[in-house]
């Protein structure tokens, strides 16, 4: 098998198509987990609105981690972890009155859409060794509905190159070694917009899976082994420049009606060894309709989804 080539418009800086089933639980395909920090913190809570901070959570790599791929020239290196949000769960009423409405994709409607609750997330990337990393940091999003697993493409045929698909965030960052100080940590913000527009661009990429949509103009699968365009639909739509009410390709596969995120997973890709950490903090809005579990609340939380949602085809095999 020959050497996958990574991803042309990475962002480097300082600052199975459809769906499969898991075993029950939080834990992601082909990764590897650290415990999840529990608890959660109310900040305010206003008149209508409900702020809720949850716990940081961490997932970590090690030096003892094994390649998720090893082809004998290149080796990619990831770990990721599951976060689910304090969504309550219907009651078996509200249930049945969701069912009765048919919304594609989806096939009833949506529990919580983008109009229950908004999502904001705050991470740190640490690196722990003395010399320096690239490292990629990674959120796919879930809904009520599946949860992303991005897998690899087939970049080139003939030469039998894999590539891995977008995250549903997806940037990479220049470490320095811990003995830099400052610029050996990376931090920032993906703001209730930012993370708004990862629910709409995953419900683009459910969407787009039952509308099967054509090879975009300008692809010839012959030469470039893409026969199948949802991966090229797919990493359109998460790349983050590009906001999809702005898309002109992904414009007509945004649903009517956006499902909101339920939860995450959250992690970090390396081309090489590495000891890095990752912390997140998650802050969770209901927007007045009772969707996020109170604090100290007895109400029953959303079970997270063992659906898988994907585009591509699993990290292929070692050679």
């Amino acid at each position: 098998m020959g050497q996958p080539m990574m991803r042309k418009n990475r962002h480097f800086t300082r600052s199975s198509t459809g769906a499969s089933r898991l075993g029950a639980g939080v834990s992601s395909p082909q990764v590897a987990l650290l415990l999840l920090s529990g608890g959660l913190l109310t900040l305010a809570c206003g008149s209508k609105e409900q702020d809720r901070n949850l716990q940081p959570s961490e997932v970590g790599m090690t030096l003892d981690v094994a390649p998720i791929f090893d082809n004998g020239e290149t080796k990619l290196f990831e770990v990721k972890k599951g976060l689910q949000f304090p969504i309550v769960q219907p009651d078996k009423d509200s249930l049945s009155a969701l069912k009765k409405n048919a919304v594609q994709p989806y096939g009833r409607q949506p529990w919580v859409t983008t109009s229950d609750s908004k999502v904001q997330l705050t991470w740190t990337i640490t690196n722990l060794d003395d010399d320096g990393h690239n490292v990629e940091l990674i959120i796919d999003p879930w809904n009520e509905f599946g949860r992303y697993y991005p897998g690899m493409q087939l970049a080139n045929a003939s030469e039998q190159k894999f590539e891995p698909n977008k995250s549903g965030i997806d940037h990479y960052y220049v470490l320095d070694g811990k003995g830099a100080g400052e610029s050996s940590r990376r931090h920032g913000t993906y703001t209730f917009d930012d993370m708004n527009e990862l629910a709409i661009d995953f419900a683009t990429v459910q969407n787009l899976i039952k509308v099967k949509p054509p090879l975009p103009a300008g692809y010839q699968s012959n030469n470039d082994g893409m026969d199948d365009p949802l991966p090229i639909y797919a990493n359109h739509a998460f790349s983050f420049e590009n906001r999809s009410p702005n898309d002109l390709l992904i414009r007509p596969y945004i649903p009517a009606v956006i499902a909101g995120l339920t939860g995450i997973d959250f992690g970090l890709r390396t081309g090489e060894p590495a000891t890095v950490a990752l912390e997140i903090s998650i802050e969770i809005v209901d927007l007045g309709n009772n969707r996020v579990q109170e604090e100290g609340s007895s109400e029953v939380l959303l079970k997270p989804t063992t659906t898988v949602v994907t585009v591509g085809s699993t990290v292929p095999p070692a050679m």
